[in-house]
């Protein structure tokens, strides 16, 4: 499941079981993104607060976005964890006829998304791949597409703890399957 030690949700106590109540899926289980973290419940907290905030929380990104932009950004990194996840839980945000603009975009290709959709990915494309070459004109492209800057904070908070969390699962040997839940859930 990972390169250093973890604690399954049956084994946990104390702080942790807390943790893991709060992070855990509707079926009880807990992603091993999250389980990694099981030998500090502070970074478990803080991990899930990012989390939250870049996905859940109130924006002017929909929820649909952000998979999105999680996906193109798993994408990047080569992260097949957190790809395979949240491409999950884009289709599950979109209706039945636009499942072809998800597996389009699990490869890199923008067929089926609106200009909008388009300008984030882009944006998400340079800011992980080049981000010392961030320039104040690479926003105009999101400006056009009706992003204000609310909606441009938001999406580099998204691409950001994508960034991390992607690291987080590449460099701890975070794997798929073992003791997850279903794969594309959300804590409630």
């Amino acid at each position: 499941m990972a390169y250093i030690e973890t604690v399954h949700e049956r084994d946990a106590s104390g702080e942790l079981a807390a943790l893991y109540q709060r992070v855990g899926n509707p079926d009880g289980t807990v992603d091993n993104v999250m389980k990694v973290h099981a030998l500090n419940p502070e970074s478990l907290r803080t991990h899930f607060e990012m989390y939250v905030a870049a996905l859940h929380k109130p924006s002017p990104l929909s929820r649909t976005e952000r998979e999105m932009v999680a996906t193109e950004v798993s994408r990047l990194n080569g992260c097949e964890y957190c790809l395979h996840h949240h491409n999950l839980g884009l289709k599950r945000l979109l209706p039945d006829r636009r499942h072809e603009a998800a597996e389009n975009l699990r490869h890199g290709d923008l067929d089926g998304l609106s200009d909008r959709e388009v300008a984030m990915v882009l944006y998400a494309r340079k800011l992980t791949c080049q981000p010392l070459e961030m320039r104040e004109d690479d926003l105009q492209p999101l400006r056009k597409a009706g992003l204000d800057d609310r909606a441009i904070l938001d999406l580099a908070q998204c691409i950001g703890y994508f960034n991390y969390v992607n690291r987080i699962v590449a460099g701890l040997g975070v794997r798929l399957g073992e003791d997850e839940g279903t794969p594309g859930q959300w804590p409630e």
